[in-house]
């Protein structure tokens, strides 16, 4: 690891002016469980490090119905906090990230902002419709999950900005959500595949309301199958339309072949955790009729 300097700002603007000042020679720190690794292997080498840890506020989780999510909570946090059972599926995500020790490390706002193709904690996100409060020294402004990410390692975030928390809003009755996994061993791995669906049930029970299929380690970064999503709004949810909805999130996905798994083995488990997902979801979904 090279050397580099360290800082420790106790205010959003001070951190972002440092982030500004430095430019591509900065990196913002905040649980490090990425970015440590990274500049150990050499694949980032900042020679300023500007730790979040000293300001005020960013690890805090407030709920109303809704939830606010600090940047800063940690992911063991996050799995302990949430008490809604639409929220299963984020808890879920938060549960079978890495190891407990990277759990108690990990931060929201890091697993969002590394960008990773297969961010555990985006795919339910993305399906609670989670939006971004950003900050830099002069502005805010917030975002939508969907579309932040723009490619591995990169971000909509402008020069200087962070990201505050995350804004969760309260989920629809008669709503359930799951999250699957699958990677070679049970802890320290990133996923082959793994896929978050929220259901919405309408009073009856049978019909699907509205939908949600997020997925990860599929495609540059983790998306919402939108097309599949919309195979299951307004149906009945039944084999027919789970194994369609399934299909078509194959078809939308661009899996690659790597040291973890074969594009086609990928396309395989897509089809099968999508149609569980669904299934549980919308499982849960009707018991919170």
């Amino acid at each position: 690891m090279n050397p580099f300097e360290y800082h420790e700002p106790a205010t959003l603007e001070a951190a972002s002016e440092l982030l500004v000042h430095y430019g591509r020679d900065a990196a913002a720190l905040a649980g490090g469980t990425a970015l440590l690794v990274d500049m150990r292997h050499a694949e980032l080498q900042p020679r300023h490090v500007v730790s979040l840890w000293k300001i005020p506020g960013l690890g805090a989780l407030q709920s109303n119905g809704s939830y606010q999510i600090g940047a800063l909570l940690t992911v063991t946090e996050l799995g302990d906090s949430l008490g809604a059972p639409a929220l299963e599926g984020l808890r879920e995500a938060a549960r079978s990230l890495g190891s407990l020790q990277i759990q108690n490390l990990a931060t929201v706002g890091g697993n969002i902002c590394k960008a990773s193709p297969g961010a555990d904690l985006v795919p339910p996100l993305l399906c609670l419709d989670a939006r971004l409060a950003l900050q830099s020294a002069g502005a805010q402004r917030e975002t939508p999950l969907d579309g932040f990410l723009t490619g591995p390692d990169q971000t909509a975030l402008a020069p200087g900005e962070l990201l505050v928390s995350i804004h969760v809003p309260q989920p629809p009755p008669r709503t359930g959500t799951a999250f699957l996994k699958i990677m070679r061993r049970q802890a320290l791995d990133c996923s082959i595949v793994s896929v978050c669906a929220r259901i919405t049930m309408d009073s009856d029970g049978i019909t699907c309301r509205e939908a949600r299929i997020g997925l990860a380690a599929v495609a540059p970064n983790p998306f919402r199958a939108k097309t599949a999503e919309a195979v299951l709004a307004g149906s009945r949810i039944n084999d027919a339309a789970i194994r369609e909805a399934a299909h078509v999130a194959r078809s939308e996905s661009r899996p690659i072949t790597d040291v973890r798994a074969s594009a086609q083995y990928r396309g395989l488990l897509i089809r099968e955790l999508v149609e569980r997902a669904i299934r549980l979801a919308a499982e849960r979904a009707r018991k919170e009729a």
